[in-house]
C-alpha cells in the first residue's frame, strides 16, 4: 500500500470508524466532566431529530442527533423530596427570559418547560449534586446552545441509570408488523376490541406512540392529542424489549429507527426485529400509522398499564418506566 493509498484508507474509513466510535461510547469510558463543565460538537451530525438524555444516576445530559451523540453536560436534578421524575417528555414550552411561577423570584433562564406541574430544563447554579426542586439546571452556555437546536415536541428522556442508544439496522415500517412472524406462535389482535382512527382530531404536529405490553394496546397521538388506539397480538415470552425508539432521517427508505433502553446501558440493535418477531397489528391500522411516520416519531414500548399513574391527561410525555428510588 502506498502514501496515498494509505492517507485514503484513514481519511475515508479508519476516521470516519473512529469518530463513530467516539460520539456512541458510553459515558464511563470517557473522563469525567467537573460541575459546569459541558462538551458541544454539533458537527458530528448537522441535521436530524433530537434526542436529550438525562441521567439522574450520573448527573448528566447527553444529547442525540439523528441517532449521533453531539453534546453532554453536567446537570442538577430534584434533591431529596422533590426529585425529577422519570419519564419521557416532550418539550412543552420554551422561554428564553422566564421566572418561576411557584418560587417567586426565582429567574430560569432558557426555560424548556417538559411538564405542566413545574418541570423544566433551565439555566441555574450546579453545585455538583442534585439541589434543584425537581428541575434540570444547565450550565448557562449549554442552555443557551441546547435551546438554539430543539423546539416545542422535542423528545426528552430522563432515567435513573444512564443509557446509551443504539441504531437499529431495521427500517422504520419493520417495527410492528401486521402478523407476527413466528408461525408457531402467531400473535393475533384482540378481536373484541376494534381499532379506532381519527387523524383529524390533531392533523399536524409531532406522533407519538405509546405501545403497552400489559394493556396489549397501541395509543397513537400527535402533537400530545390522541388520534388512534388498537389492540396488539404478542407472542412468545414475556422479557420483550422496553425502551425509547426514534425515527431517524436518511440512512435508507424507509429510514432506521434509534433504541434507547429505560434500564441503562446500551439498548440491543436487535430491539427492533424483535419486536417485528411478536408484536402484530391489524393490516389496515398499521398502514395508517407507518403513513403518518416522520423523522422524531418516538414509540415508548412499556411493560406497564398506560393509567392516570404512569401518563398524565395534560402531559403524554409522563411515564415512569424506573422503579421509585429508595431514600
Amino acid at each position: 500500500m502506498n502514501r496515498s493509498q494509505l492517507f485514503r484508507f484513514f481519511t475515508v474509513i479508519l476516521l470516519p470508524l473512529w469518530l463513530n466510535m467516539a460520539c456512541t461510547s458510553m459515558p464511563s469510558m470517557r473522563s469525567k466532566l467537573k460541575p459546569g463543565q459541558y462538551e458541544w460538537h454539533p458537527e458530528r451530525s448537522p441535521s436530524g431529530p433530537l434526542l436529550v438524555v438525562v441521567s439522574v444516576d450520573d448527573q448528566m445530559a447527553y444529547v442525540y442527533r439523528n441517532g449521533i451523540e453531539i453534546a453532554r453536560s453536567t446537570v442538577s436534578t430534584g434533591k431529596a423530596g422533590h426529585d425529577t421524575p422519570t419519564g419521557v417528555f416532550t418539550i412543552l414550552q420554551r422561554n428564553v427570559d422566564h421566572e418561576s411561577s411557584i418560587y417567586k423570584g426565582a429567574k430560569m433562564p432558557y426555560m424548556q418547560r417538559l411538564t405542566w406541574g413545574g418541570i423544566a430544563m433551565h439555566a441555574g447554579n450546579l453545585p455538583g449534586y442534585p439541589a434543584s426542586h425537581g428541575c434540570v439546571r444547565l450550565p448557562y452556555e449549554f442552555s443557551e446552545k441546547l435551546y438554539s437546536v430543539t423546539r416545542n415536541g422535542s423528545t426528552v428522556v430522563v432515567t435513573n441509570k444512564a443509557a446509551t442508544p443504539s441504531r437499529s439496522s431495521q427500517p422504520a415500517s419493520l417495527l410492528l408488523a401486521s402478523k407476527a412472524t413466528r408461525p408457531s406462535q402467531r400473535a393475533i389482535p384482540n378481536p373484541d376490541r376494534k381499532p379506532v382512527w381519527n387523524p383529524g382530531k390533531s392533523p399536524s404536529g409531532p406522533v407519538s406512540i405509546l405501545l403497552s405490553y400489559k394493556d396489549a394496546t397501541v395509543y397513537i397521538y400527535r402533537n400530545g392529542v390522541q388520534i388512534g388506539q388498537s389492540p396488539v397480538g404478542i407472542s412468545g415470552p414475556a422479557d420483550l424489549p422496553e425502551g425509547v425508539f426514534m425515527l431517524l432521517e436518511g440512512g435508507g427508505t424507509p429510514p432506521p429507527w434509534t433504541v434507547l433502553s429505560l434500564n441503562g446501558g446500551k439498548a440491543s440493535k436487535n430491539a427492533v426485529a424483535e419486536m417485528r418477531g411478536r408484536i402484530s397489528l391489524p393490516g389496515d391500522f398499521r398502514s395508517k400509522v407507518v403513513e403518518a411516520l416522520t423523522p422524531g416519531t418516538i414509540l415508548l414500548a412499556t411493560s406497564q398499564a398506560s393509567t392516570s399513574a404512569t401518563r398524565s391527561s395534560r402531559d403524554f410525555s409522563i411515564m415512569k418506566p424506573d422503579a421509585p428510588k429508595t431514600q
